[in-house]
Parts: C-alpha cells; structure tokens; sequence
C-alpha cells in the first residue's frame, strides 16, 4: 500500500466532504530524529492517521448515499491504492451506487497497472461480495414502529428477506465473477510477490467448472504455483478460495 498518496487522496477527499473537520496532524520529521526507535514510532503514527482518516471518509459516506453518489468517481480510485483490510469505503460505494458497478469498475482495475493495484482491487472485490443491504430490514422495523405491520408480519417479512434478500433479487452479480476470477489467477501467476499472491489466493478458485470454456491452462499454472508452495498457498489448494462461489 502507498500509504503516502493514499493519505493524500483521503485528506483531499476529506477536506472537501468534512469541510468543518480539524487536519489531522502527523509527527515532525525533527522529532522522529530525537532518540533511537523514533522512526518506528513515527511510521505507526503514520498509519493511525491513515486509518482515522479513512474510517472518517468512510463514516461520511455511509451516512449520505448521495454524497457518496458525487464523489464516486473520486471514491472507486482508492479502492486501487488501499489494501482493502476493511470495508470502510467499499461498503458506502456499494450501498449507494450498487455491487455492479463497483464490481465492474474492480474487475477493470484488476488487469492493468501494478500488481499492487491489481491485488487491492480484487481484495476490495471481497467486501462487494460480503456486502448486505439493510434497506428492506430498516423498512419493516420502521413500519412495524409507526403500527402499520404488526409484529407477527414484520416477524414474518424479516424471515422471508432473510432466505431471499432484496439485494438478491435487485443486483445480481453471479456474471461478473468469472471475470474477476480469471483477473485473479493470471496476477497470481505472473506476479513474483509472494506476499501479494496470498492475498491473490483468496479471490479465485481453481476448479474449472466455476469458469467459461478456455480457461484451463491459466488454472494449471496457477495450481503449479501453488503446489510448489503449499505452505503458502494452501488456502487455494483446498478450495477455500473464490469470492461469489461457496467455500
């Protein structure tokens, strides 16, 4: 993660978004020359600001759908530059906007630019598939308050949603993922990172059936890969892997 233009990005963002809000400050170079380990402690100051700031961001964007919509096109980037350990700005994008065209604005991202970038955006694709709306929940608790459902057909709404949720029904998604998949397996294959293939790993799976015709060499290399490695990738081997499939 470059922590430095990520930082940057969300300061602007920031600043535009939360105009009232205080900067928040970072830890003088003079200061972190003081006595020895300051730079340690200089560099995790810097990351605390980096997730107060975020956590910030996202909070603004999850309490205003159409804020979130004007800023998108200023959101989705940096969900290239984060690591996407949270779902902080993921979540807001997909809440506003919904999971299709975040994830089709991830899939592109996904094969071109760096391998770090390409990593970030598939690792963003998993909070795309985790995402929940609560939108027809907070309907029926709504109503069911205001005395319009009793509290037998709120109970029984709430059950019917549970087993068929609306954003099932209202985004569907089932689609894309092979392409997301494919993404993924060829950045597993011709990165040399290994830090950045274990979180590759996690994003596609390796059996063919879940894929269109055609794509079987790219999964043999990317199984030579990780039986070289098993220690590492094992995660894959067993089949745990492939965000939209069921592990």
């Amino acid at each position: 993660m470059d922590i430095s233009l990520l930082q940057q990005s969300l300061d602007d963002l920031r600043c535009r978004i939360l105009p009232g809000q205080p900067q928040l400050s970072l830890p003088s170079a003079a200061a972190a020359d003081d006595a020895d380990g300051d730079a340690d402690a200089d560099a995790q100051q810097r990351y605390e600001r980096l997730e107060a700031t975020r956590l910030l961001v996202g909070e603004a964007l999850a309490a205003d759908p159409a804020l979130t919509v004007r800023v998108a096109d200023d959101v989705l980037p940096l969900l290239t530059l984060d690591d996407n350990l949270t779902s902080q700005l993921v979540f807001p994008l997909v809440a506003a906007l919904g999971r299709r065209p975040v994830l089709t604005f991830l899939i592109a991202h996904s094969t071109s630019g760096s391998w770090q970038a390409r990593t970030n955006s598939c690792a963003a694709a998993y909070w795309v598939d985790v995402w929940r709306s609560t939108t027809r929940r907070a309907e029926i608790i709504a109503a069911t308050r205001q005395g319009t459902l009793t509290r037998e057909q709120a109970r029984t709404l709430l059950q019917q949603d549970a087993h068929q949720p609306y954003w099932r029904t209202s985004d569907h998604v089932s689609d894309l993922w092979p392409s997301l998949w494919a993404a993924a397996a060829d950045a597993f294959v011709r990165c040399q990172d290994n830090e950045l293939r274990q979180r590759l790993q996690s994003a596609f799976p390796l059996d063919a059936a879940h894929y269109p015709p055609g794509h079987g060499r790219l999964l043999h290399q990317a199984r030579t890969v990780a039986e070289a490695m098993p220690d590492l990738f094992g995660r894959l081997l067993a089949d745990r892997s492939g965000y939209g499939t069921v592990i």
